[in-house]
């Protein structure tokens, strides 16, 4: 069994259905509205429910700040690059997927998978080796995004580039030194996004296997984004430009 924390997390976990919850543990006397709102959906689904020690839920999630709520559900199901593939196809939309080159912050990996899912992404990849993985941690930062988006852990990020890039996926780095930046790119086709590493970037292996590197354009004078905003600042573009596409098809149609 795994445990998660934070009212948007336990709440999504009830909701979604993806996983079993098998049950819910809130702070003894809680009178947060939000926090009484889940374990009420929790009872209603005929879920144990336990009120205990704040330290108790501390214990179970290692998480400060878990606003006196976590559940115990089943382990986090990772999917192959293949399912991905299979489900994307069957979407019938061009592929928009995140691939994270040794993000090691779980705070960064989940704020990227919330984002990741708020902006359209059928799809976050992680390596299993020097990498952040599904923890506590990334699900309360995901804020109840985990329990939709599908999250490939693979262990060879390089295979798995060339694959997309087989199934007719062009492969997009984002680097600060890239003489081309991101609104010059077309990303109505299918695409995968690759973030680097906290302070190191991409990797030159990773750089050499991307099909396009672009910077994001910078006015001010220090030298670069947190991953997550910059991850954020490429997705909320492909969303932006797919979205014009979608409308100026269906003004032709009409």
């Amino acid at each position: 069994m795994e445990h998660i924390c934070g009212i948007n997390s336990v709440k999504e976990a009830l909701n979604a259905g993806r996983r079993r919850v098998h049950a819910v543990y809130y702070i003894e006397g809680s009178k947060n509205p939000a926090v009484m709102a889940v374990v009420d959906a929790a009872e209603k689904k005929g879920i144990k429910i336990k009120e205990v020690s704040r330290q108790k839920i501390h214990d179970l999630t290692n998480v400060e700040t878990n606003q006196g709520i976590a559940a115990e559900v089943e382990p986090f199901k990772y999917i192959s690059i293949e399912e991905l593939l299979v489900a994307v196809k069957k979407a019938g939309k061009p592929p928009f997927i995140v691939i994270l080159d040794q993000i090691n912050d779980p705070h960064n990996l989940g704020a990227i998978i919330r984002t990741a899912h708020l902006l359209g992404a059928d799809g976050v990849v992680i390596p299993k080796d020097n990498s952040a993985s599904v923890t506590p941690t990334v699900s309360k930062a995901a804020s109840g995004a985990l329990e939709y988006l599908p999250i490939v852990k693979v262990t060879n990020l390089t295979y798995t580039i060339n694959l997309l890039k087989d199934n007719n996926v062009w492969v997009v780095g984002a680097e600060g030194e890239s003489s081309k930046n991101l609104y010059e790119y077309d990303f109505t086709t299918g695409t995968a996004i690759v973030l680097g590493g906290e302070g190191r970037g991409l990797r030159r292996l990773i750089k050499d296997s991307c099909d396009e590197l672009l910077h994001i354009p910078m006015a001010g004078r220090i030298d670069s984004f947190n991953v997550s905003v910059a991850g954020a600042i490429f997705m909320s573009e492909v969303m932006r430009q797919r979205l014009c596409k979608n409308r100026a098809d269906s003004s032709k149609k009409t």
